[in-house]
Parts: structure tokens; C-alpha cells; sequence
């Protein structure tokens, strides 16, 4: 019997020393608060170093009325008595006017549990003074410049005219420049088909392929082909390829097919020579030249030439 008693009494003991090493505080930093202002709810634990005590677990708020805005994590330190303080802040705040009562909140170690002391919070509005109206309760803040990002939309801006200016240069080059060329292309004083004609009588003369020189043959027959397009037919001819060429005179359709393909065959001829070193026969060089006095005959301005041999025969009779 006495052992019985001994034993309890023993662990009475133990047990109220064990319940004096934790003790749990809750204090707040402002009881009162004006509506939508925050304030800070500190909980505070001090414990032996042997033990675990648990927070109460919180979420969106304290009681009703009552919002939390964060809850930070544990701040441990040591004290000097050897145990340990743990501190956690939560960051309140209210947005309904009124006075709370905030209970008692549980900590939990092991099986045994511990409260801390409740607490009150005013939560009070701004009286509104009516024979002032509405006006605002703090003044209208200009906001600041944020001049990396000022600098960001002008270089945007500078690069979209950039680009666009190049793509309107490109346009212009590309479908506008050959209509201008031959727009401010100057007309001959005599009729294109003549100076195509005199043309192919001074290379004939010169004899230039029988001296080895083919490729120059071919690119002075083919540059009085052009010139004479570009002055007859009002067509770019300097600034096109040969396919180029044949595909607009096929649109103006203004010669027949025999001449056309005698023109296309001197340009494959010509373009062989100058592009990919082909050496023609001397029928291929001969006929060349014959085919560009054919084309000239067979295509030139009827019209000129008439006007040409009256303008003859009135300066013989004057």
C-alpha cells in the first residue's frame, strides 16, 4: 500500500515537472485597428529541448471577421536556461467593424495540451462626415515612370518604321522600278529599228567572233536586242532575264511564234556562251546574227518608217 502511494505521488511529480517546462503565450501587437489595416498575432512557445510541441493549425482565419494574411515559419532560439523559445508570427487583418473575441488556441504535446490566454481586437471604421461629401481619404499618387520599359516601346516603335521602310523600299524596287525605267527611258532621235539595224551592221563589220571573241559577240547582239525591245515595245528589257523578256513580248502578243522562237533561240545561245562557257558552231554564230536582223525587220513600227520617208522626200524637194 505504501509503495502504491509512493508511486503515484511520483508520478504526479514528474508529470507537473514535465507541464512546467512548456508553456505557450499568444500576444498581439494592437488591439485596436482601423478596418483593413493589418497587425500581427505573435505565438510563442517555450519548451524543453526533449520536447515536441505542435502549433495550432491555421487557415484562412483567426474566428470569423478576422483574415489571415500570412503566417511565418517557426523562429527558434535558445535560452539561457538551456531551453527552447519558438516564436511564429501571423499577420492579421479585418475588413468588417467590430470587437472580437479571440479564444483560447491549442498547442499540442503528445497527448497533452496547452492553451494560450484569449484576446480581444477593435476593429473600428472612419466616421464618415456628410456635410463634407465624398472626397478621397488619401491624395492621388503619380505613378513612376518606369523608363526601361519607355525605352523598350520606343525601340519597337523605331524597328517596326524600320521594317516597314524596307519593305517599302523592296515593293518599290521590285514592281515599280521597271514601269519608272521605262517611263523616264529616253526616246532615240531616230526609230529604234534603224539604230538596232546600224547596230548589227557594225558588229558585222568588226568581225568580232572570227577574232575568238565569242562571248563579247553575243553580249553586244543581245544588249542591241534589248535596247531595241526596251525603245520598241516600251518593255524593261535591259533590267530582265531572257525568259522575262519572252514571256512579256508572248503577253503584248505582237510578233508570231517563228520570231519569237528565233529570239529565244539567240538569247539560250547567248545565255550558253556567257553563263556556262558553251562554244557554238560557226552555223549557231552566223545564224544568230541573221535571226537579229529578222527579228528587227520583222517587228519594226511600220509607221515610223513612213513617217521617215515623207519627212525624206520633203527635204529633197525643199
Amino acid at each position: 500500500m505504501k509503495k502504491t502511494v509512493f508511486l503515484s505521488i511520483f508520478l504526479l511529480t514528474i508529470n507537473l515537472i514535465a507541464f512546467a517546462q512548456i508553456s505557450v503565450q499568444a500576444r498581439i501587437d494592437s488591439s485596436m485597428l482601423l478596418i483593413g489595416e493589418q497587425t500581427t498575432l505573435r505565438l510563442e512557445v517555450i519548451q524543453d529541448k526533449n520536447s515536441t510541441v505542435q502549433f495550432p493549425v491555421l487557415t484562412d482565419s483567426i474566428v470569423k471577421g478576422i483574415d489571415i494574411v500570412s503566417v511565418s515559419k517557426q523562429d527558434t532560439s535558445v535560452l539561457e536556461n538551456g531551453q527552447l523559445k519558438i516564436n511564429r508570427d501571423v499577420v492579421i487583418t479585418s475588413f468588417d467593424s467590430a470587437l472580437y473575441y479571440i479564444p483560447s488556441l491549442k498547442f499540442f504535446a503528445g497527448k497533452d495540451s496547452f492553451e494560450t490566454n484569449p484576446l480581444s481586437l477593435k476593429v473600428y471604421t472612419i466616421p464618415v462626415d456628410t456635410t463634407k461629401g465624398i472626397y478621397d481619404i488619401k491624395p492621388i499618387y503619380k505613378a513612376k515612370i518606369d523608363w526601361k520599359q519607355v525605352f523598350m516601346i520606343v525601340l519597337i516603335i523605331l524597328l517596326s518604321l524600320a521594317v516597314l521602310v524596307i519593305l517599302y523600299l523592296y515593293i518599290k524596287k521590285r514592281f515599280f522600278s521597271k514601269n519608272e525605267t521605262v517611263q523616264e527611258a529616253k526616246i532615240p532621235s531616230i526609230p529604234p529599228h534603224e539604230l538596232a539595224l546600224k547596230e548589227l551592221d557594225r558588229i558585222k563589220d568588226e568581225k568580232i567572233w572570227q577574232q575568238g571573241r565569242i562571248k563579247e559577240y553575243y553580249t553586244e547582239v543581245t544588249t542591241v536586242l534589248r535596247l531595241y525591245i526596251e525603245h520598241r515595245f516600251l518593255i524593261a528589257a535591259l533590267e530582265m532575264t531572257s525568259d522575262e523578256i519572252l514571256e512579256s513580248l508572248q503577253q503584248l502578243d505582237i510578233a508570231p511564234k517563228t520570231i519569237e522562237n528565233n529570239l529565244q533561240q539567240i538569247l539560250v545561245v547567248a545565255d550558253l556562251v556567257k553563263f556556262a562557257k558553251w562554244i557554238p558552231t560557226t552555223l549557231e554564230i552566223e545564224s544568230s546574227l541573221n535571226k537579229a536582223y529578222s527579228f528587227v525587220n520583222q517587228t519594226k513600227d511600220e509607221t515610223s518608217t513612213e513617217v521617215d520617208a515623207i519627212n525624206e522626200n520633203e527635204s529633197e524637194l525643199a
